[in-house]
Parts: structure tokens; sequence; C-alpha cells
């Protein structure tokens, strides 16, 4: 990922003003900063989902800001993965309903489908929770849902948006621990977070102030 010179105004207030950020394969780094500093308009331009700034932004030699709408839906899709705060899971539906949600691009057979969310399940610490309801899941079993559901697809990074900031410390702590097994498997991140014990896992850790990465 290079972000070059990236600018982003609300109502003549420069919330992002030349930013410029290269993020090489494999790096995992975390974004901290004062609410309001832009951090959720870097991820939603970084996800593909905002396309209303002035600069230039390339993943893996593409020009994001050059594609259709649904070239970067299908960017979205496929190499992006999506962890938030509030887990933003479908409290009306089973786990493996949620998760198999990532699994929408894929051509594969109820049987593969079924075996790909078990083993998922199983490595997120939620073996044999495929029928419980969202509904009735404490706060860090959703947030496990949420990372499968994320990891399910095996994107090219996981961005996790104030990943822990509805848990209690001890669930924090377990959460934790999963994402660093996840990098310590391959998975790249980038957190964006409040909370310094995450940014910890992180290799970089940038402070956006200012409309600058410091």
């Amino acid at each position: 990922m290079i972000l070059k010179e990236i600018n982003k105004s609300y109502q003549m207030r420069h919330v992002l003003d030349g930013l410029n950020l290269t993020i090489n394969d494999g790096e995992t780094i975390a974004i901290q900063g004062r609410s309001g500093s832009g951090k959720t308009t870097l991820i939603n331009i970084l996800s593909g989902i905002r396309t209303d700034y002035y600069g230039d932004y390339f993943f893996e030699d593409e020009a994001m800001h050059q594609m259709t709408d649904s070239k970067r839906a299908k960017f979205r899709r496929e190499k992006i993965g999506i962890i938030t705060q509030h887990f933003d899971l479908l409290e009306d539906r089973n786990v493996s309903s949620n998760i198999a949600l990532g699994l929408t691009h894929r051509k594969l057979n109820r049987s593969e489908k079924k075996q790909k969310i078990k083993n998922m399940l199983t490595y997120v610490g939620l073996e044999g929770y495929e029928k419980k309801r969202i509904s009735d899941l404490s706060g860090g079993e959703k947030q496990r849902v949420a990372i499968a559901r994320a990891l399910i697809k095996k994107p090219k990074i996981i961005i996790a948006d104030e990943p822990t900031g509805a848990l209690d410390e001890e669930t924090r702590n377990q959460i934790l621990e999963l994402f660093k097994q996840m990098i310590q498997d391959g998975s790249q991140f980038i957190i964006v977070t409040h909370d310094n014990e995450v940014a910890k896992i992180c290799e970089k850790i940038y402070n956006l102030k200012k409309g600058v990465l410091q």
C-alpha cells in the first residue's frame, strides 16, 4: 500500500493534509490519534470506501482512485478484512451464517463451506459455536466471530478499527493474544486504536496529527 500526498477536507477543515504512507508486504502498523484527527477517514480510504480525496493511492501497483466501482467492491470483498469496535454482526442470525458472509466471493459447495467455518471457529477458540445466535454471545465471543468472518476470506490486509474498544481488560488481553497468533501465522494488520497495549503488538506505530502521520 502506498499513499502519496493524500488530502481530504470537510467544510474547509483539512483532515488529511498531504499525508504519505507506505506499508510493506507483511508489515503490521498501528495508527493512533485524538478523536476527530481523521483516523476513520484514513481507514475508509485504505479500505476503498472513500474516493473523494486528492492524491494517489496504490495497492499492488494499481491506482485505487482510478478503479471502477465494481473493481473497488471486488477489492474490498477479496483483499480487505474488516474488524470493528461494535462487531457489525447480524444479530438475528447464527454464528455460521455470519462467518459465511466472508465467503460470498468463493465458489464453494456446502460441505466445503461448512468445513472452512468449522476450522475457523476452532482457530479463534469457538469450536462448536456454529449454531449459536449472535444475540446470545458475550462481547468477546462476538469479536471472535467478527475476526473469523474477516479471516476466513484470507484477505491481504485486515483493518481493525478500535477492535478492543468495547471489551473489558481481561477479554481485551485474550483478543490481543489471538491477534499475536494471527500475526505469527502471517496475517497483516492495520490497527486503529487509542490503546497503547494494542498498538504495541505492531511493528510500527504512527500518530495522526494535523493531517499527517508521525
